[in-house]
């Protein structure tokens, strides 16, 4: 998994998290610590699309099952 993947898994967590907080606070009766909630939410989103622009610049090389099979038994053999 690439660190702009898990980066993306991180910020998705956060945003549900995010949602249940505002969601908690609405259900309480208030609006005022959602009002401190919404700007976390908009950065979370913006950072999310930012990646999703990173991730399609970033190359993804393209390794077939055999050559990652080849590699692991060549690793495989090089320590014994």
């Amino acid at each position: 998994m690439s660190k702009i993947s898990q980066a993306r898994e991180v910020l998705v967590r956060l945003r549900t998290e995010v949602i249940g907080e505002i969601a908690i606070c609405g259900s309480n009766g208030g609006t005022g610590r959602a009002q401190n909630y919404a700007p976390i939410l908009v950065n979370v989103g913006r950072s999310l699309e930012i990646l999703d622009e990173l991730e399609k610049e970033v190359p993804q090389p393209e390794v077939s099952t055999a050559d990652r099979m080849a590699t692991m038994r060549a690793a495989k053999a090089a320590k014994q």
